[in-house]
């Protein structure tokens, strides 16, 4: 089924969103500070909704206002049968129960890309397949609550992009179900990569596994020159209040990352096949987009003997790689895959929203640098799946569809 919106609610605003877990960073501390934004598209009760519906009467949530160094935040209380006594649920289990959630089809991809990033640094980690890993502490009901609800939540609250600055990952041991780990613990270290860590030398673990697979599969590092416009900031606390070190609290800011010209470092990845079909190379690219690449492309090239083949090239987040791979590997009959990194420089943008037909369509607004003044009629966008949707309901075609947001658009920005 193909989502063009989140069942049962009007199309968002797209927004975008600035973590900063300088306390650390837990899956529920996460829900807790977008719950802490007050927003009103995104409340407890929207969230008690949507789990009931992904696990009826599994739980129970509450929201309780606290402090930690005398910093005001909400605290998001999970209970659950199997809090204390978590089942061995595999991979495959919580894919199924994201695939029958109220998400849309980018929420699904934010969750398969986080519980992937789990499976895959639990199976590196172990040596064991990833289809074979028993998700132990990361598979019990409060968790998938803390995954799939941080989706709906960035689904309701219409988030475009995620940046996050560097996580405090605490220092010490930790008890799990594998006995007593470092901190960070090995599976943070491997879903987190290359990415920036700020450790301390005591403090226990702060940034847990599904924290780090938020971050290193919904965000990109901010850059130390990104210009952020907040509208709502929120603080969400950890259950522990350690008296010594960093208050554990992690904070959300809600707003426009207005800047222009921004460096953004990614990578490029290039493979050449020569012995695939026109169908094989069709569900290749569609596979490659829903792993998380930013863009995907197909060239003719000659290969070996004179024959003809293509080179399909993809850019995308470095924390997509792995998942890259394993879709060229399963999806083709390509023995490598190379890889490089590359900087992008792109514009900044605002969203807003207009009316077509009596229905909303969002619009993508490009903030170009100021020494380039040239450009101006390419800087509106219409959303595509937004007047996809229209024109499948109303009959008219796109390019008439277009024209009559631009209209609206232009309208709306010069009134």
């Amino acid at each position: 089924m193909r989502r063009h919106a989140i069942r049962g609610y009007p199309l968002p605003t797209m927004s975008s969103l600035l973590i900063q877990p300088f306390g650390g960073l837990a899956g529920d501390m996460f829900l807790a500070a977008l719950l802490d934004l007050e927003d009103s598209r995104f409340t407890l009760e929207h969230l008690r909704s949507f789990c009931e519906e992904l696990l009826p009467g599994e739980f129970r949530l509450d929201l309780e206002r606290t402090s930690r160094r005398s910093i005001g935040a909400t605290r998001l209380i999970v209970e659950t049968p199997e809090t204390n006594h978590p089942p061995h649920r595999h991979l495959s289990d919580l894919l199924a129960l994201a695939h029958g959630a109220r998400l849309s089809e980018r929420g699904v991809q934010r969750v398969e890309s986080a519980l992937r990033a789990i499976g895959e640094a639990e199976a590196r980690v172990h040596g064991v397949p990833v289809e074979q890993v028993h998700f132990h502490e990361v598979g019990a009901v409060d968790t998938i609550i803390d995954v799939c609800g941080a989706a709906f939540a960035l689904d309701c609250l219409g988030v475009d992009e995620i940046f996050a600055t560097a996580p405090f990952v605490g220092g010490g041991t930790v008890d799990c179900a594998h006995g007593t780990m470092p901190v960070p613990v090995p599976a943070v270290v491997e879903i987190m990569g290359t990415r920036a860590m700020l450790r301390g030398s005591d403090g226990g673990e702060r940034l847990t596994p599904t924290g780090a697979a938020i971050l290193a599969s919904w965000t990109s590092e901010a850059p130390a020159e990104q210009f952020f416009s907040a509208s709502a900031t929120g603080y969400g606390a950890g259950a522990k209040d350690p008296q010594v070190g960093r208050p554990n609290l992690t904070s959300v800011a809600l707003g426009e990352a207005a800047g222009a010209d921004r460096t953004e470092p990614l990578i490029e990845l290039a493979v050449n096949l020569d012995d695939a079909t026109g169908e094989e190379l069709g569900l290749l690219l569609e596979g490659l987009r829903e792993a998380g690449a930013l863009d995907v492309w197909c060239t003719p090239i000659q290969m070996k003997k004179g024959r003809p083949g293509q080179l399909i090239g993809m850019l995308a987040p470095a924390s997509c790689e792995r998942a890259l791979a394993r879709v060229v590997f399963g999806r083709s009959p390509s023995l490598g895959l190379r890889s490089f990194p590359v900087q992008r420089i792109e514009c900044g943008r605002e969203f807003f929203s207009v009316e077509v037909a009596g229905r909303t369509v969002r619009i993508k607004c490009r903030v170009r640098p100021a020494d380039c003044p040239e450009g101006a009629g390419f800087d509106l966008s219409p959303e595509y799946e937004d007047l996809a949707a229209i024109a499948r309901e109303t009959g008219q075609s796109l390019r008439e569809l277009e024209a009559l947001a631009l209209r609206a658009a232009r309208d709306q920005r010069s009134a």
